[in-house]
Order: structure tokens, then sequence, then C-alpha cells
């Protein structure tokens, strides 16, 4: 649980971000159109290009991590399968 300590610093940094967001959105609203490998966009508001650049960056991010860590889970899965069967084999042989 957070403190509320913690959680007032949550909230002022949430707040001092959507401001940050806010006066951006306000400072770029003049129209421009991006053009990326031959793929005009239409006119749009700049915020709103680097709004959906920030966002697609975002979610990119998002599901490289979980590639990532899907591989993990399974490198360490694989890793305890085999360290069991090594215990196993070390039970069998100090048997008498």
């Amino acid at each position: 649980m957070l403190t509320g300590f913690k959680r007032f610093l949550l909230i002022l940094g949430l707040l001092l971000v959507g401001l940050a967001v806010l006066v951006f959105i306000l400072e770029n609203r003049q129209a421009s159109h991006l053009v990326f490998l031959g793929w005009l966009t239409p006119e749009l508001p700049v915020s709103v290009l680097m709004s959906l650049a920030f966002i697609v960056g975002a979610v990119f991010s998002l599901l490289l991590n979980l590639w990532l860590l899907g591989r993990l889970r399974a490198r360490i899965a694989r890793q305890q399968r085999e360290l069991l069967s090594l215990r196993k084999g070390r039970e069998v042989q100090s048997a008498p």
C-alpha cells in the first residue's frame, strides 16, 4: 500500500504530467501532415501526430517487453526442470 506521502507524490506527478500534456496540445495546434515511406497522413494538428507516435512507441515497447518476459520465464522453467533432474540424480547416487 502507498503511504499518504507517496500517494500525494504520485498524484502530484500525474497532475504535472497532465498539465505538461495540456500545454503541449495547446501550443501545437497548427495543422501539418506527415510523409512516411510514401504514405501521406491527413492534415492533423502536430499534437495529434506526436501523441500517436508516442502511443505507437509505447505499445511496441510493451509488446517487446512481454515477449522478452515470456522468453525469460521459459528459460527459468527449463533451468528449474534441469535442476530438479540433477537433484534427483544426485539423490539416486548417494543412496546406499
